[in-house]
């Protein structure tokens, strides 16, 4: 496939290209056939894609994001007082990891890239108040949101009240939801509004 590329053959590529999707077989795009991919990808344009948009069928971006969440207690949250030099490890697996007060509720979010001095506690490492949407937001929203601010998690609280539209760090934690979520085996590529989300960092196309 690269071949042909290179020999001004973008036809035959993207026919090779072809097969290969339909008979699903996966790839990454930072390998070396996933790069040939994207050139083809952006000589044919969006509108010529082989790609997308497409989902799969049990997806879908009206449900709700508590259908898909992880819950709470599975990410393991950190108490915001203790000292990263105690739970360094812990970073080294996670990318992300919630945390959280002396009452259970979810302070803050500490990114594995901010991890850089041990003798502090991890609520100085925090972003901020964590970003946070209800069970009942849909998983559209939920996608769009993390595509436009680049969150990495999105913890997903209960409100208090029924009329409530605010999300507050107060509010009871239930479930987080990541950017890369491979304990749903969804392996998928949403293309919303030329945008690309995926749930795991490789592709695989579903036949619609």
């Amino acid at each position: 496939m690269e071949a042909a590329v290179n020999c001004d053959q973008v036809d035959v590529a993207r026919q090779i290209l072809s097969n290969i999707i339909s008979e699903e077989k996966e790839f990454t795009w930072t390998s070396r056939g996933g790069m040939v991919a994207v050139r083809i990808e952006a000589i044919y344009g969006c509108s010529s894609s082989l790609f997308g948009p497409y989902m799969l069928p049990q997806i879908s971006l009206d449900d709700p994001v508590e259908k898909y969440m992880t819950a709470f207690e599975e990410a393991c949250p950190l108490p915001a007082n203790l000292s990263l030099k105690k739970v360094a490890i812990r970073f080294l697996k996670d990318s992300v990891v919630p945390i959280i007060d002396d009452w259970g509720s979810c302070v803050g979010i500490v990114h594995s890239d901010d991890c850089n001095e041990l003798d502090v506690p991890l609520s100085s490492l925090m972003r901020g108040p964590p970003p946070c949407v209800t069970t009942s937001t849909s998983i559209g929203q939920v996608l769009d949101l993390i595509l436009e601010k680049k969150y990495k998690m999105v913890v997903v609280v209960r409100n208090r009240y029924v009329y409530d539209t605010s999300y507050s760090s107060s509010s009871r934690p239930v479930g987080v939801f990541l950017r890369v979520k491979s304990s749903l085996n969804m392996q998928v590529q949403l293309q919303r509004d030329e945008r690309t989300f995926r749930f795991v960092g490789k592709i695989v196309v579903a036949k619609m």
